[in-house]
């Protein structure tokens, strides 16, 4: 009785296990798509704010705002999309390695990122595109450095 009783809680234990680490996988893979639907927000405000910036289209003094806004809030979301353990080894993904080996830099490139997209929130308050296209721009730019550093070229 006491082997039964001894081998229940050994399986048990194990299957505890094996559940933890299924959830931990299912978490590590709902990170990825958490920080791709990140991405996906921010490109679409981004590509909308552009084509106002180069006179694609009319410029709308609150839209661009609220677009401008949304990239901010998204920008201060950036690094809970990054847990350690969400690299490749979770799913496909774009992020690099690098991201969890060289940590001060990415949390540098979110912080220019933060700093950007707030100034250019204070920019598009004012409605003035000779203000706005500068900090689009930077904010742009910012985005870019991150990508070149962070992100995989494969598509």
């Amino acid at each position: 009785m006491m082997r039964l009783t001894k081998s229940v809680i050994a399986a048990v234990i194990g299957l505890s296990v094996a559940a933890g680490s299924v959830a931990y996988a299912d978490a590590m893979t709902d990170a990825i798509k958490y920080r791709e639907s990140m991405m996906e927000v921010t490109g679409y405000n981004f590509k909308k704010m552009a084509a106002m910036v180069k006179k694609e289209m009319p410029f709308d003094k609150a839209e661009f705002l609220k677009m401008a806004e949304t990239v901010h809030y998204m920008s201060t979301l950036t690094a809970d999309g990054f847990p350690k353990g969400s690299d490749e080894l979770a799913g496909p993904t774009h992020a690099k390695a690098e991201i969890w080996s060289k940590p001060e830099e990415f949390k540098k490139d979110i912080a220019d990122f933060q700093k950007a997209s707030e100034a250019l929130v204070v920019a598009a308050k004012t409605g003035d595109m000779s203000a706005i296209g500068p900090k689009f721009k930077e904010t742009a730019g910012s985005c870019k450095q991150c990508h070149d550093s962070f992100r995989s070229k494969s598509e």
